[in-house]
């Protein structure tokens, strides 16, 4: 079986979604391994001394296997191909991203890929997705992770879901690209952008 991981966005020497990470970390043990005392992330990192956006890495199984903290920088993104796939899974977040890396590698000319699953929108190769028709941020229902800070996002209802099909991309006007790492409005580009 693969390991699953968490990675945590840290900046200023502060840590952040820290509840949302555990209580992914902790259904995800749950789900796999059966019933067992959970853990806290939040006693086992530090991120004090990390003033620079950095990826605190928590790699686990039924428990923590690896922690590191890596330097990191947002990869700009101003192109998207569209890629079809209807049986990629990735619902849980492991190390195992063998479909995704291999519908990257299909991007040519384009800087990341945004993937179609049974006709319906679903994220990038690393980011949950929202679009705009200018009033309001709508993301997909149906994304392959449910990410943290899409998770965030929805419970601060700067987002909304959405059942978004190929053809409704034409009727918004611009599409974020977020993450763990990736803060909301970081990486907007017109949907023009979306290689259809």
């Amino acid at each position: 079986m693969s390991l699953f991981i968490e990675t945590i966005r840290i900046i200023d020497g502060k840590a952040f979604n820290i509840n949302l990470h555990n209580q992914r970390l902790n259904s995800t043990r749950l789900h796999f391994f059966g019933k067992m005392a959970e853990i806290n992330i939040d006693n086992m990192i530090n991120p004090s001394p990390y003033k620079e956006l950095t990826k605190c890495r928590i790699v686990y199984n039924k428990e923590i296997v690896s922690i590191e903290y890596i330097p990191y920088q947002v990869r700009p993104v101003s192109s998207l191909k569209l890629v079809k796939d209807n049986t990629i899974e990735y619902s849980w977040k492991t190390t195992n991203r063998e479909t995704i890396n291999r519908l990257f590698a299909s991007r040519q000319k384009y800087d990341d890929i945004l993937i179609v699953k049974n006709d319906l929108i679903t994220d990038t190769s690393i980011c949950n997705v929202a679009f705009s028709d200018g009033n309001k941020w709508e993301t997909p229902e149906n994304p392959l992770l449910k990410g943290t800070q899409r998770e965030y996002l929805l419970r601060q209802g700067t987002i909304q879901e959405a059942r978004i099909s190929i053809d409704d991309i034409s009727k918004y006007k611009h599409i974020s690209l977020f993450n763990a790492m990736i803060g909301f409005g970081e990486i907007i580009l017109p949907v023009t952008g979306i290689n259809i």
